[in-house]
This record gives structure tokens, sequence and C-alpha cells, in this order.
């Protein structure tokens, strides 16, 4: 019903009508979040319909991120102080005992907050001396990168010490800089996680194929290996899933094509060449990560087999490496992603160590682990040192820590102000022989 009254309009709605708007709004309500639900648990009965509500329901979180990344730079660089004891390698003011007598050195990307821009600092454990900064020019990078990303929040991935004092790092490509930061190549082949050098010299990478060696069949990911010489050239470049079906695993693919986030089933963020051979590898071979399928394979390009594979008890895992003549190790994240989010299982991360020679599987730095809450849910490092303690990047927390089993030798954070700490992003701990060219070395 319309009244008219003096210049104003009033529309009178009856009340039953509200009551009707009402149940049918809560209605539309209740069926849409069901109806994305019982999407994202894995039932495709509403098939692109039920895809495009899953889209509308992630709107909220993506006009976020879209509105972070317009507003902040190095927003995915610089992190919040989750661990506020920490300053460096003091904790609560007092300089821990274990940093005076460790002769390694740590190389890491960090934020600098003054320049807006991505770094690379070595430093020296025992007197926290650092040592060396490489600062590249990122224009010059990016306008040889192509990248959806913006400038300011590139990322320095892994870095590489090299024999000449430059640097190795995945920045979207492989890039190459000289020992005064000067930028010397660009790789084409794009670069996504590690980096990792052979007895050779040449540079092993998690790449991608582009097209897809798939284009046509199947809408992935199609994640590679790429093997890059000193010189920037591209060696060899395979798909990991040409790999897998060619070598009798393609029944991990078909788990990996459902589901979500099924455009990326592989995610290899490892590749670990082998600069030795022993009983069970041979130099030359390498160790790839498939995170999303929680598998470790060993895989010898030079006869294109797959000579060992395991899957689990590792889940979601980061960094694979050899240990000694018959062990490797696997930083397992142990996350599952499901409906709610990412679950981390057991409330921490594990360093796993496989033995070649029996088949076993040991945790032996569990309790340290457990008791220092190591729980990044995304990336995460760990090298085992000679002495059998292992050093881990706890890389949502920003910190780095050297661990014995039972206990924590140090822990490091690089902090850039009260609140906040920069993210490193795959750090390395060097020994003093792995960095003595740039110590007796003198740059400009």
């Amino acid at each position: 019903m319309i009244k008219m009254t003096g210049t104003m309009m009033q529309i009178t709605v009856p009340l039953y009508f509200v009551f009707v708007i009402i149940f049918f709004g809560g209605c539309i309500t209740l069926f849409f979040g069901w109806s994305v639900r019982h999407v994202l648990l894995g039932n495709y009965r509403f098939g692109a319909f039920g895809e495009a509500m899953v889209s509308v329901a992630t709107f909220p979180s993506l006009a976020k991120k879209v509105v972070l990344e317009f507003t902040r730079n190095g927003f995915d660089q610089v992190i919040e102080d989750r661990v506020s004891s920490l300053d460096g390698f003091k904790n609560s003011g007092m300089l821990q005992a274990g940093v005076l007598d460790d002769k390694g050195y740590l190389i890491f990307s960090s934020y600098d907050n003054v320049k807006k821009k991505s770094s690379v600092q070595l430093l020296r454990i025992h007197d926290q001396q650092i040592i060396k900064v490489w600062t590249p020019d990122m224009d010059l990078i990016w306008a040889r990168v192509k990248s959806k990303c913006r400038k300011s929040n590139a990322r320095i991935i892994h870095p590489l010490l090299l024999r000449d004092g430059g640097l190795a790092f995945s920045m979207d490509s492989l890039v190459k800089i000289g020992p005064t930061s000067s930028v010397e190549w660009v790789s084409n082949c794009m670069s996504t996680h590690s980096v990792e050098q052979d007895a050779e010299g040449n540079i092993w990478i998690s790449s991608r194929m582009k097209p897809s060696s798939y284009e046509g069949v199947l809408s992935h990911l199609d994640d590679a290996i790429a093997q890059i010489s000193p010189e920037g050239n591209v060696l060899f470049k395979k798909s990991v899933a040409k790999i897998l079906y060619e070598n009798g695993y393609r029944g991990l693919l078909a788990g990996g094509f459902r589901g979500r986030p099924q455009e990326d089933p592989i995610h290899l963020n490892e590749v670990q060449p082998a600069v030795m051979d022993s009983t069970y590898w041979k130099k030359g071979d390498v160790l790839l990560s498939m995170k999303h399928r929680s598998t470790v394979a060993l895989y010898r390009p030079s006869t294109d087999k797959i000579i060992w594979l395991k899957t689990g008890p590792w889940m979601n895992q980061h960094s694979v490496d050899f240990v000694s003549d018959h062990e490797i190790s696997v930083f397992g994240n142990n996350v599952i992603s499901d409906a709610t989010g990412d679950v981390l299982m057991d409330g921490h991360n594990n360093v796993y160590l496989y033995d070649f020679a029996n088949g076993s599987v040991s945790t032996p730095y569990d309790k340290a682990m457990c008791s220092l809450a190591v729980r990044t849910k995304y990336s995460g490092r760990s090298k085992v040192l000679l002495n059998g303690d292992v050093f881990i990047e706890q890389t949502d927390y920003g910190r780095l820590l050297r661990l014995a089993p039972d206990r924590a030798i140090w822990e490091f954070v690089p902090r850039l102000g009260n609140n906040q700490l920069a993210m490193p992003i795959y750090s390395r701990y060097l020994t003093e022989e792995e960095v003595r060219h740039v110590l007796i070395t003198s740059y400009p």
C-alpha cells in the first residue's frame, strides 16, 4: 500500500510479506552454505554450478588479498612477530650459550625495510657478524622476469652461494648475480622453489612445463625438474607427471587430479642432486619432493627411471636431503587440507630419516621439535649436520633453529622492529669450508 503524506511517500508492506522474504532468504543462505561444503568435501553433483558457488564464497578473502597486494609493500616477506622473546640470537635479552661454539654460517634472504626490497645476508654465527650482503637490482631483474607479482613483493628464494662469491636464486626464474650483486643472467626457465648444485656445477630447480605436456587433455600446473648450466642454459627438463606415468606410478596422478586444489596435483618443491655414488644411488641421481602427493622419489635422469619411491609417513613435506651413504632426510610439515582449512595433524612438524639399508623410518628430533613447537604449515626446511644436530627453518614464524635430539642449541629470528620479522625463504646453514672462498676474497 502507498500513501502520500505532504511531500513524502510512505510504502506500507504487509508483515507476512516480510516474514516470507526472511524465510526464503534464510533457505537460500542455508542451501548456498550446504552446497559449498558439499563441493569442498569432494562431491561433484553440482558440476560447474558448484564450482561457481565456491568462487562466490571465496570472493571476500580474494578481495582482502587484492587490498593487501596494493596497500602493503613486502606483505609476503614481513610477518607478525609470534616469538617475541627472540631478537637475533638473543632469548629474553641473553645470548644463547650454543651460539658461541657454533662455527657455522647462515645465508638467508631478508627484507630491507628501508629499501623496500629483498636482500641476502651471510651471517657468521659465533660472533653474530654479517659478513656480506647482496642487494641485486630488482628493476633490472624484473624487466627480464615474467611475473604477475608486484616488484616490491618480489622474493629471493633459496639463495645458493657459488664459488665466485655470487648467488643463484629463484625469483619466478632462476637468477644469477655476481659477488658485487650485479645481474649476470636470468634464465628463461621458470623456477618455483629449491635451487641446488650438482657435482659438475650445474643447478637443479623445480620448474614448470609451459605449455603443459598434457595440453588439451588435462588442465593443471605441470611441474617439472630442470637442470641449468652455469651459463644459464637449460640442459634437461621434464614433466614430473610424465616421469610418474612412464615409470608405472600413474595411480598417483589419478588421486591428484580430483578434489581441490586440482590445478596443482604435484607441487614439486625440491630437487636434490646426489653428488657422489653409494650402494643405493649414483652421482647425478636426484631426490624429488612432491608435496601434494606426500611422496618422495629417487629419480635417475640418465636412464629416465625412478629407482625408489615412497609415500608417507611424512605429509605435505618439504626439503629432502642426502644425509649419509644410506640415509635421506625429509622435513614433514604433517599438514592435511580439508574443508576447514590446513590442519597440523601432530601439533608440530617432524624430520624423518629414511634408511635404505633396512627400510626403516625414524624421527630422532621429535622430542625437541615438540617441546619447541616447531610448526610451520607452509614451506619449512631441514638439514642434518655432521655432528647429528639438525638445522631447521620454521618459515611461517620467521624462526631458524639448531636442534639436538632433545633440546635447542640456539634459535634465531631476523627482527625488523618491535612487532615484525623478516620471513626467511629457504635459508641454509653453511660450514666454514663452504664459505671459505668468500672469506679469503675481497670484493669491491
